[in-house]
């Protein structure tokens, strides 16, 4: 049974499984890519990184060694909504394990040498990106669908603005929105409740005072037309193909019937994109369609991979295939089956402590209706023909969409100007770091 509790200003998520033999505990700072400075983004993303490499008291090989030396672990990553300090630990070390813990969340010094270190891993990073054309296909994606809005600005950065940040750069961010009221302790696994309150007071114990503080993001640009963008790859004979749009936050009434309506679209190995464009035309091994949904709006995208030849059919093939499920619905068969899917999938999500704990944290991150999670099959199962309709018909806009394709411009830009509809065709390479 998930707990959700404020101890002394920070919110405690605890989920107990007696006799598990470890402790799985997140310190979740709701600070993330989001809030990179123009100009500076990747910023978030290598002050997390640094958060390990050293306190006043400690070096990095002093913490990690005495992680290990635990048989613990731990880890620090920034995401689009939040820095995450995560880790691991048996019971007995639990005292241990988050003395040090507490020391890198109040103490980190950003020390000079591990930043360059550092952010010269991070540029590598960016670089090796080149080199993951299905990689590339989502980073721009992101980037063209929601160009100069936050969303659209890779966690990692880009190598310019990388480049740019500096060792107090780091430093600022975080004295800037570390408090507690932007805090969120998540406890899972063999611990009970009082010890996960005590834990949550030690960790958070050098943390300083203050109201949570999360800017609402900005209403997405409106699409005019299909925008299409080609990322220029030469001598490819495959391409990778993401299209979508903005679409749905968590509290939107239409939530769970375009859930199953996008199940039955394309989030099976047997379902209607897949079946027409994989098995019936063998254009692309794989082909999905899911929704991201967000506190307030979220992402739909349609992705595939077809040989350079079929990239143009497929995409007018699917564009088709969303106007019909948004005009006309979809069959009770396709439906029922979707339905069942998500119904039979759900126990998976929450069959461990540590998965309950992150649901609960969607929750809270996300502003997910209450009751969400218990209600959760019930919403799925509830849904008929006529309802997923409707949410398709209002939530599917595929004249209104981003078109992004990773490979050889001149064998594609002719044919992509034809598809109906298209209103401008942009061409960047591969290697541009950030969109014009």
């Amino acid at each position: 049974m998930a707990q959700v509790s404020q101890v002394d200003g920070i919110r405690l998520i605890h989920v107990a499984q007696p006799g598990l033999g470890i402790v799985q505990v997140e310190v979740v700072i709701e600070s993330g890519s989001l809030q990179d400075p123009e100009g500076l983004e990747g910023l978030a993303n290598l002050t997390a990184s640094m958060l390990l490499r050293g306190t006043k008291t400690c070096s990095y090989r002093k913490i990690m060694g005495s992680v290990n030396d635990l048989g613990a672990t731990v880890e620090a990553e920034a995401q689009k909504d939040a820095i995450v300090v995560a880790g691991d630990v048996m019971p007995r070390y639990l005292d241990r394990w988050a003395a040090i813990m507490a020391d890198v969340l109040a103490h980190p010094t950003f020390p000079a040498d591990a930043f360059r270190q550092e952010r010269s891993l991070i540029l590598e990073d960016i670089r090796n990106l080149r080199d993951d054309d299905a990689e590339l296909a989502r980073h721009f994606f992101a980037r063209f669908l929601y160009r100069g809005h936050p969303l659209g600005r890779p966690t990692m950065g880009y190598a310019a603005t990388v480049a740019k940040i500096r060792r107090k750069d780091c430093e600022t961010f975080y004295r800037g929105h570390v408090r507690k009221g932007n805090v969120v302790v998540v406890v899972a696994g063999d611990l009970d409740r009082a010890g996960a309150e005590t834990l949550a007071r030690t960790l958070t114990a050098g943390i300083p005072d203050g109201p949570r503080d999360v800017p609402a993001l900005p209403t997405p640009p409106a699409l005019k037309g299909l925008r299409v963008l080609i990322v220029d790859k030469p001598d490819r004979t495959q391409t990778q193909v993401a299209l979508g749009h903005p679409s749905i936050a968590w509290r939107d009434p239409d939530l769970f019937p375009l859930l199953v309506g996008n199940t039955a679209m394309g989030g099976t190995f047997t379902s209607r994109l897949v079946r027409e464009i994989r098995e019936v035309r063998g254009w692309s091994y794989g082909v999905a369609s899911s929704i991201t949904a967000g506190r307030d709006f979220g992402t739909l995208v349609v992705h595939f991979f077809p040989n350079t030849k079929d990239t143009v059919p497929a995409i007018r093939l699917a564009l088709d295939m969303l106007r019909d499920a948004a005009a006309h619905g979809l069959p009770e068969d396709e439906v029922a089956f979707a339905r069942d899917h998500l119904a039979n999938q759900f126990p998976f999500r929450v069959e461990t402590s540590r998965k309950r704990a992150d649901e609960v944290l969607a929750d809270l991150l996300y502003d997910r209706p209450a009751g969400f999670l218990d209600g959760y099959i019930a919403s799925v199962k509830a849904q008929d023909v006529g309802a997923v309709a409707a949410a398709l018909h209002r939530q599917y806009r595929p004249d209104e969409a981003v078109i992004v394709v990773v490979g050889t411009a001149k064998d594609l830009v002719d044919d992509l100007k034809s598809i109906p509809g298209v209103a401008s065709v942009e061409v960047v390479p591969y290697t541009a770091d950030a969109l014009p």
